[in-house]
Order: structure tokens, then sequence, then C-alpha cells
């Protein structure tokens, strides 16, 4: 019977060693995870009735995997659905609604982009060139700022659709791929001519629309129900935590797993579940090279608990964001007591912060005071907040965001070779190669575990 090592007790760890053992009891495996507790970034505190998410809060319901494993582990009733409602873009010193049908910061309705407050009456005039400009697709890769700076001018990506896609990534849209985070706008340009036109045609998720049914979903007990039922699902004698690998040897046929504390583990087959950093550290430098200078961005949230009446009454909606070239430490703001009412007790309001951009190394060593100093200054201004919450909540997440440069899935496709090359029977699965939201880790685990069972049948005929 063979045996299966996966490294990383994340999400991704966790949905590779359920989808393992679903689906290919022939084998043995288990996990080994560097941290005391499995779960990754996952991390839900219940304090004086709020719920507060102080890593991932939610996840998008149109991509299935997400929906299908929560619903394989008997949580489908506990879904929650966000509340829609406008959002904003602090900008030159004001909150400005963001135009009404923008998909992803892209208008698609003119009279709203003609109505907006936020770009000029030049920047508007550019952006209503779109649709005849000539298609921008290439045969190379391009990056998301000059993609769109082609199509509609450079004031309208600052101003609307760089705080919007930027915000995702942590990153600079002049640095990030195109192909590796937003293809489907390009393949809207090759079909139609227009991205403008042909997002009107297929709008399916709008952002800043009223009375659209909300896209995110999360748990009713918090998000980290998710991967504390994956890890009630699965055998505890599979699962080691406090066991951090350092090096991984292929030994013949097999491999040689060896740990901090001095432990060594064969296995038949690897899964690396984990970001890209340790990756590189486990395997020889040649075969990692083209994964290897690949920046992580380190990120915080900051939940702020307010009385209600002690917070100016905010505009109708469920929060902004600001342009990560402006000069603020936050990135966006959401009102969770407007877009996850539940999570809020009657009569309270939780502001949640999000802290850190590309190329930053300040979070890295600030204290947790320090963090939510910048956060209320900020809020100080663009929301005339004074008085001092109730209490907060920090988590910082240190080299935390992947950044998917330009050229990524050239890469990606090298470093695959190689490891197939290199290391016949080693996986990896994560968020540092094909998308960072958790349906997208949750797929890529599952895939990984596929091509892992079905390189093992193919050698050894099982």
């Amino acid at each position: 019977m063979k045996h299966i090592v996966i490294i990383g007790g994340g999400l991704s760890g966790l949905a590779a060693a359920y989808e393992l053992q679903n689906t290919h009891p022939n084998y043995t495996w288990e996990l080994v995870e560097k941290e005391g507790k499995l779960g990754g970034k996952f991390e839900t505190v219940k304090r004086d009735g709020f719920l507060i998410e102080k890593g991932p809060d939610s996840f998008l319901a149109r991509k299935p995997a997400g929906m299908e494993l929560v619903t394989e582990l008997g949580l489908a009733d506990n879904l929650v659905a966000n509340a829609t409602g406008r959002s904003y873009i602090y900008h030159q010193k004001a909150l400005h609604p963001i135009p009404e049908g923008s998909v992803m910061g892209i208008p698609t309705n003119k009279q709203a982009l003609l109505a907006s407050t936020l770009v000029s009456e030049i920047g508007k005039a550019r952006a209503l060139q779109e649709p005849h400009i000539p298609k921008n697709t290439t045969k190379e890769d391009q990056s998301i700022g000059d993609f769109f700076e082609v199509r509609f001018g450079k004031e309208l990506v600052k101003t609307l659709i760089e705080p919007l896609l930027s915000g995702i990534y942590a990153g600079d849209i002049y640095k990030m791929s195109l192909r590796a985070t937003f293809p489907q706008f390009e393949q809207t340009v090759a079909k139609h001519g227009s991205l403008m036109d042909g997002l009107q045609q297929n709008q399916k998720n709008t952002t800043g629309t009223k009375g659209t049914i909300g896209a995110f979903r999360t748990l009713t007990d918090g998000l980290e129900t998710l991967p504390k039922a994956i890890e009630l699902a699965l055998p505890s004698q599979n699962l080691h935590t406090n066991k951090q690998a350092t090096q991984v040897l292929k030994k013949g046929s097999s491999y040689e797993i060896s740990f901090e504390n001095g432990d060594k583990i064969s296995a038949d087959g690897v899964i690396i579940a984990a970001t890209h950093d340790v990756l590189v550290d486990l395997l020889a430098d040649a075969t990692t090279e083209p994964f290897a200078n690949q920046p992580l961005t380190t990120l915080a949230t900051v939940s702020l608990a307010y009385n209600e009446n002690d917070v100016p009454i905010l505009p109708d909606g469920t929060g902004y964001l600001v342009a990560r070239t402006a000069p603020y430490k936050t990135t966006a703001c959401t009102w969770v007591q407007k877009k996850w009412p539940h999570m809020v007790p009657k009569d309270k309001m939780l502001l949640r912060g999000f802290v850190g951009k590309a190329g930053e190394t300040w979070l890295e060593e600030a204290s947790d005071e320090a963090i939510v100093s910048a956060v209320l200054n900020d809020y100080a201004e663009i929301m005339d907040i004074e008085s001092a919450p109730l209490f907060y909540e920090v988590s910082r997440m240190k080299s935390a965001m992947p950044q998917y440069l330009v050229t990524h899935q050239a890469r990606l496709k090298q470093l695959k070779k190689n490891i197939n090359a290199d290391y016949p029977g080693i996986y990896f699965a994560g968020m540092s190669y094909q998308g960072v939201g958790i349906p997208d880790c949750i797929a890529g685990a599952k895939s990984a575990v596929n091509e892992l069972t079905d390189f093992l049948k193919e050698v050894y005929d099982d």
C-alpha cells in the first residue's frame, strides 16, 4: 500500500487530505503542519456578541469547489449570503459611490459613469471611447494596469479600477499578470471588441448595484467552521501539528522528508500544500528557480467595535476602498453590520479595515497598537471617527499574499515541468499558483490529489 505525505495543514492541505481519504482509500497518508494548530489563516473570534473574522471572511459562491465542499461536509444549512449595497471609493477627501452597474470597477452603464462624482469630465470622455479602442489582446502576457489603461485611460484606472482589482491581491496592477488574475477581461475584448459592451451582455456579478443577490457566502458560526469541519472528518492519528518539514530528498523511487526535530518520513508521493516559499525551501534550487524570487505581501486586518451612537452616520452602503497609491495605510474598510448583520449585535458597529500593500514591510515589525493607531488616523479623516473603539482585534499575516506577476502562467508551467522531471510524484497546491480564493485553493488541492494518484496508478499499476 502506497503512502502519501501532505505538507501543510491550511485549507489546501486539509482539502487534499479530505479528497484523498474519500476517493482513494487504497492509499495511506499523513498530514504535517509546522504550526500548533490546523486551519492556516482561518480564525473566528466570538467576543461580546460580535463574530469577528481575523482571517478570510467569505468565499465566492459562483466558483463551485467551495459550495460543493461545504455541502459535502453537511454545512449547507449554515450558509449566509452577504447583504448587498452601495460601495464607495475614497478619493480627493470624499467618499464617492462606485457607479451603478460597474463590474469589478469596470463601468458598463454609460449614464451612471457620466453621473459619477469619482471621475472628471475629461476622464469620463476618455473612458467612453472604450468601445472604439482597437483590441489590445496580444500573444504575450501583460499587466492588468497596462491593459485597462489602453482601454479606459489612466484616470479611470487609477480612481475606479485599481482600488478594486489591486485590493484582491494587495498588489500593484502595473506588475500583476492579467492572464493569471482576470483572463476573462481579455477574452471578452477578443470576443466582443469592447469590454463595456461585452460585460453588459453577460452581467452576472456587479459592484455597487442595489438589489442583487450577494455573491459571497460565509457560515453562521464563522468561516473557521470550514477547516474545523474538514479536520473532524479526518482520522486524528493522521494529522500532525508542530512538525516542520525542512527538506524533501529523492531516495530511489520514493522520498524522504526531514523535519526540524530530526524525524524522517518516507513517502511514495508528496503534496506540498503551501505558498511557494515553502516549496522553494524544500526542493532543489534549480527545480524551483521559476518561483524563487516571487514576492509575498504581508497583510493585516483590524476590526474595531463601536456603539452605533458613538460614530457619525455613515453613508448607506457596505464599505469603501482606497487606491493603493493613495497616502493612507488602509486599503479598504467593510461596514460589517451592513454587509454581515448576523455578526454584529443590535446598536453596535464593527469596522473591519484592511492594511498592507505590495512592497511595504512596516507591518512585519509594527506593534498591534501602532497598526491600530494608523487605522484610526485614516478613519478620522475618511469617516470623521474620533471616539475610541470598545475594543479591537488585530490579525497580522506575514508573507501571506502571493503576487501573480506578469508571465506568471509561463513560470508556473516551467515549475511543473521541472518538478515532473526532477521529483516525479511530488505535486503542489496553494494560493501561490492558480487563484488565491477559497474555492481556488480547494480546487487546486483536489487537482493535486488526482494528479498524484493518477501518477501512482500508472507507475505502480495499483
